[in-house]
């Protein structure tokens, strides 16, 4: 298994939407209820903003997340990857590429996650920390390694 990334182009929109629906179906269908019609419009919304960065295995997308760099933080978001590749460490290696970049420019790094997703345990690994959350979100940030 050979992992890489590549930045999204138009011809990842289909895959982009399949991906967040295989990840997120469960979490948006039980706080918000899904409407296919509104996450497409999102979507497509998400997408005109801002193209993800896709995590190939082989050459063939598997996955995908955004890290938009701002001038106190970095914020990772986006990040899925399909259920069938979940626990082969490909995650992780993508949070340590992310949580060294952010070491790297001394900022810290912020996410927001849908309740009743389990990946927080995932990133509690990673040193974020639950800073709070509403009936929908949990918010987590980790602190810049070497920061006073």
């Amino acid at each position: 298994m050979n992992i890489t990334t590549r930045m999204a182009t138009e011809e990842d929109f289909a895959f982009a939407y399949q991906l967040k629906k295989a990840a997120e179906y469960g979490p948006i269908k039980a706080v918000f209820g899904w409407d296919e019609a509104l996450q497409q419009k999102l979507h497509r919304q998400e997408w005109s903003e801002c193209k993800p960065i896709l995590i190939l295995s082989d050459g063939e997308p598997i996955g995908s997340y955004l890290v938009k760099e701002n001038e106190d933080h970095l914020y990772l978001g986006r990040f899925f990857l399909l259920p069938e590749c979940h626990g082969r460490g490909i995650g992780s290696g993508i949070l340590t590429d992310v949580t060294k970049h952010a070491d790297q420019q001394q900022l810290p790094c912020r996410l927001d996650y849908l309740q009743g997703n389990r990946v927080g345990r995932l990133y509690e690994r990673y040193g974020f920390q639950k800073v709070s959350e509403n009936a929908q979100f949990i918010f987590m940030e980790r602190k810049p390694k070497d920061a006073v």
